[in-house]
Formats: C-alpha cells, sequence, structure tokens
C-alpha cells in the first residue's frame, strides 16, 4: 500500500472516528459509562484540566496534517503519525465529555459538550474536505477555511473567557449571554416611544416587505408603554443582579457543594426565559394594542420573575449560601449589603407594577 493510500485510509478513520465521538459526546447525560468506571471519581477540575490537554494536542496535529497535506504539494508519508494523533485525541475528548458526573452540573456539561462537538465537527470537516480534493487549485481555499476553523475553535475554547472553571461560572456565563436581550428590549421601548412622540408611524421594518409600518401610539397606549418600561427597568436591574451578586466569585466557591448545582441549574433556564418574556410583552407595545395580550404577557412576565425568585430563595436557603452572603463586614472592614432583603425588595416591587398594570388593563375592557 503506497503512502498515498495510508493517507486516504487514515483520513477516513478520522472521520469516522469523529461521527462515533459526536455520537458518544451527545450521548452524555451525567451517568459514567461502564467503560469508563475507573475514571468515575475524578474531579471536574482534573477533566477539565484534560480537556484543554487534548485541545492543545489537536491544535498541534492540525497544524502538522495540514502542513502534510497541503493540495498542491502533499507529503503523504508525513501525514500519517498526526492524522493517528487526531483520531486518538478525538476519541479521548470524548470520553473525557462522558467523565463529567451530574453532582458536577447540567450546564457546565452542556458547555463541554457544545465545546467539543464544535471542535470534533470541524476537524470531521477537514477530513471530508481532505479526502474530496479534485483540484488543489481549487480546493487549497476551502482546505486553509477548515483549517482556521479547526484553530479558531480551540482558541476560543481555551482563551479567556473560554471553557468555564465550574458549573456556577458555566451559569454565570449563560445569564451574561442572555443580558444583552434585556437591554435591546429596553431599547426597542425607548425607540417605540420617541416615535410616538414626534407624530410619525413607528418604522419597525416591515415596510421593506410591503407592509404598513406601525401607526403612532395614542396618548392611553404611551402611557402603558411607560409603566411597561419601568417594570422592565426593574426586571432588568434583577438580572444584573443575579449576575454581579449571586453568581459571582465567592458562590462559584461553593461549586462543588452537591446541593448548590442542581438549584443554578434551575436559575441557567430561568435567565433565558425572562429576556424571551420581556420580548413576548414589548411586542404587545406597539399600536395598536391587544389589552388581553398584554395582561397575558404580564402574567407570563410575572412566571418568570417567580421562578427566579424561588430558585434565589431556595439557594438562600442553603446554610453554607446563607453563611457566604450574610458576612457583617467585609474585608475591608465596611459592613455588607443584605443581599437577600434587595432581592426580596425588588420582587415585591416587580410584582408590585406587574399587578397594578394588569388590574387597570383589566378595568379597561
Amino acid at each position: 500500500m503506497s503512502d498515498k493510500q495510508k493517507s486516504i485510509v487514515s483520513l477516513t478513520v478520522l472521520k469516522e472516528t469523529c461521527n462515533d465521538a459526536l455520537a458518544s459526546i451527545a450521548a452524555a447525560d451525567g451517568v459514567v459509562p461502564d467503560d469508563l468506571s475507573d475514571l468515575q471519581d475524578s474531579d471536574f477540575t482534573v477533566i477539565r484540566k484534560d480537556f484543554i490537554s487534548l485541545l492543545a494536542y489537536l491544535y498541534s496535529a492540525t497544524t502538522k496534517t495540514a502542513l502534510s497535506l497541503k493540495p498542491s504539494s502533499p507529503t503523504y508519508s508525513a501525514s500519517l503519525t498526526p492524522l493517528k494523533d487526531l483520531s486518538t485525541n478525538v476519541s479521548r475528548l470524548s470520553s473525557n465529555v462522558r467523565l463529567v458526573r451530574k453532582e458536577h452540573g447540567a450546564t457546565v456539561l452542556k458547555e463541554l459538550q457544545s465545546s467539543a462537538q464544535t471542535v470534533v465537527s470541524a476537524i470531521q470537516n477537514l477530513a471530508q474536505t481532505l479526502l474530496t480534493v479534485s483540484s488543489p487549485e481549487k480546493e487549497g481555499e476551502e482546505y486553509l477555511a477548515k483549517v482556521g476553523e479547526i484553530h479558531h475553535a480551540i482558541e476560543q475554547i481555551r482563551g479567556t473567557g473560554g471553557l468555564s472553571n465550574n458549573n456556577v461560572a458555566a451559569v454565570h456565563k449563560v445569564w451574561l449571554a442572555d443580558q444583552a436581550s434585556l437591554v435591546d428590549a429596553l431599547q426597542e421601548l425607548k425607540e417605540i416611544a420617541e416615535s410616538g412622540e414626534d407624530g410619525e408611524d413607528f418604522d419597525d421594518g416591515w415596510n421593506e416587505l410591503g407592509v404598513e409600518p406601525s401607526p403612532k401610539l395614542t396618548e392611553e397606549e404611551l402611557r402603558r408603554l411607560n409603566k411597561v418600561e419601568s417594570i422592565l427597568k426593574l426586571c432588568n436591574l434583577l438580572h444584573k443582579n443575579v449576575i454581579k451578586k449571586v453568581l459571582s466569585a465567592p458562590l462559584q466557591g461553593l461549586a462543588s457543594h452537591k446541593d448548590v448545582n442542581p438549584i443554578v441549574d434551575e436559575l441557567a433556564s430561568d435567565s433565558a426565559a425572562l429576556p424571551a418574556a420581556v420580548d413576548d410583552l414589548v411586542s404587545t407595545i406597539y399600536s395598536p394594542q391587544d389589552v388581553t395580550d398584554m395582561v397575558d404577557q404580564l402574567q407570563s412576565l410575572s412566571g418568570a420573575v417567580l421562578g427566579i425568585q424561588s430558585n434565589l430563595n431556595a439557594l438562600f436557603a442553603l446554610d453554607l449560601v446563607a453563611e457566604l452572603f450574610n458576612q457583617p463586614l467585609t474585608s475591608s472592614g465596611k459592613k455588607t449589603p443584605d443581599v437577600r432583603k434587595w432581592f426580596d425588595t425588588c420582587f415585591e416591587e416587580i410584582k408590585s407594577l406587574i399587578t397594578q398594570l394588569s388590574n387597570s388593563l383589566q378595568d379597561s375592557q
């Protein structure tokens, strides 16, 4: 068998290995499979460290493969070792993900799965591209793009703000990502209000598709918008303070506590639910406003906020967490703010504003 034929076989094996690895990664459910039982007690810190190391090996092997199989001048004999290394470490990467247990946290497991899937899929795409090279000139640009995708994916995971150190950090990252949606919702309300004030119909983008823009708001509709804006400002403040005051470095120090991760995993779902409810409410502000729909969306928002409140209360009820947030003095000697009291006040105010607006809307029907 020639070196070229061996290289083609190795690429085929790599492609199949990636396919098997992707299936294994997708099947990760926090239960360590029997074939990895001797490693089932691994700490997440060790699992994460090994994951990052495997990415370094994959990065290096990808570079060597790319240099040896350059379409315009391939050196097939030089490609055999890095291709074998790619297959070996892709398998190891999938096994590494399977070592994450339920007690480590569902959110960080999802992040690890997503990271591994991104890298393995990119490697599989490179293998497929190299197997189908027909014209060096035609395939050269695509081949370089595939290599670049692998390198970029690995750099993103290994770099600053990359793979989370623990489950609380992973949930913190989810909340940070969702924050932008709440900011956008407030900006959208501002634009609707400004359009109503200048007396022009609101250009919501639909006119580009031949749909008439939304008419300007009536005085009553503007009053409702202002009340909704007050609610959303508090929701935005609530969301920011969960990130800043709860999912911060001190709580991340308790990420290995068996009772913390199930609660913060619920908070990860809450974070997505809040912007979704806010977006649905904002959609009812456009004129002509449907009062019944607005009431329904206010109740949906109330449910999303209640979910956050319930899970925060469950978190604060844990002795270790309560102790963490009830330190009388900071390291600099200043009195520690009462975090739980702040959230209780915020939740009550949001609830009050939603109730007031809902009652007002129902009375107007």
